[in-house]
């Protein structure tokens, strides 16, 4: 192999590079848009912090009421027209509105059905109950479905739904009030009793009252929907006693599903019964004893 050595020249001066040729204009422009895009980057970052600031006095101003004492206003007061003693709303829950807040309905104790306008609009005149004859309505009751429950003197109940049709004509709403009445059930068919508190649940297997027709006497009918592989749905009715030993009784409550009922006492108690086995009717738990 051969190896050749050479003394390295010494260079000459380098050739310089040819200038770019790049105009006033052109390099105006570039300024003009880096400068708009840095404004705009900033005027971003200005959004999203004034956006989160934002939800935060958004999130504070929901939370702020928690931390207040609650207060109540009184908007305005109603009364229906011709009202007497006997005129007067009935005991439990005998009073409702509609859900625009519109028309409001009350059962009174002489068995109708009186409504009143918060709005100043016309309604329809009281309508009395089918079915009540010489009876008074004592007490009504709420189911979690909205429908209520009328006890009466003479321990029966009628179902009541009432229902509003809301019509829209030349820029306004019109709401009418529409009850519709259920079919009248017997509670107590030999005594006749007056019904003095109910408890009433309506799931989809079937509806159950308690009726309280003496201070520890209660009442309770239960109604079973069976459906059968072969025809209709059938339907089962038990009509049962019930006496509550541990004191009177001052308040009762149903579960929505209709399978616990609570009992308040006079001695300060809670008396839990399990409906979900309505043939013997055991007694949960008494809290409190």
């Amino acid at each position: 192999m051969a190896i050749r050595t050479e003394p390295v020249r010494t260079g000459g001066p380098a050739i310089p590079a040819r200038p770019r040729d790049v105009s006033r204009a052109r390099t105006s422009r570039r300024i003009v848009l880096d400068r708009w895009a840095s404004r705009l980057v900033i005027l971003g970052g200005f959004i999203i912090i004034a956006s989160i600031l934002a939800i935060l006095f958004v999130i504070v101003g929901e939370v702020w009421p928690l931390f207040r004492k609650p207060t109540a206003t009184l908007v305005a007061a109603h009364t229906s027209t011709g009202v007497t003693p006997a005129t007067r709303p009935t005991g439990g829950e005998p009073v409702g509105v509609d859900e625009y807040r519109e028309v409001a309905f009350a059962i009174t104790q002489a068995g109708t059905v009186a409504f009143v306008s918060l709005k100043g609009a016309a309604v329809p005149g009281p309508m009395p109950l089918p079915a009540l004859g010489g009876g008074k309505v004592t007490t009504a009751a709420v189911s979690s479905k909205g429908t209520l429950l009328l006890g009466t003197s003479d321990g029966r109940v009628i179902p009541l739904e009432m229902r509003f049709d809301v019509t829209f004509a030349e820029g306004g709403r019109t709401v009418t009030p529409k009850p519709v009445f259920g079919d009248v059930r017997v509670l107590d068919p030999e005594k006749k009793r007056a019904v003095q508190r109910l408890a009433f649940s309506a799931p989809l297997s079937g509806s159950i009252i308690v009726a309280q027709v003496g201070p520890r006497d209660l009442i309770v009918q239960a109604v079973v929907e069976k459906k059968a592989l072969i025809g209709g749905a059938r339907r089962e009715e038990s009509l049962q006693a019930l006496t509550v030993a541990d004191g009177e009784i001052t308040a009762l409550a149903l579960d929505g599903r209709g399978e616990d009922l609570f009992i308040g006492t006079s001695r300060g108690q809670v008396i839990q019964y399990d409906f979900r086995e309505r043939d013997t009717l055991p007694v949960a738990c008494r809290p409190g004893r």
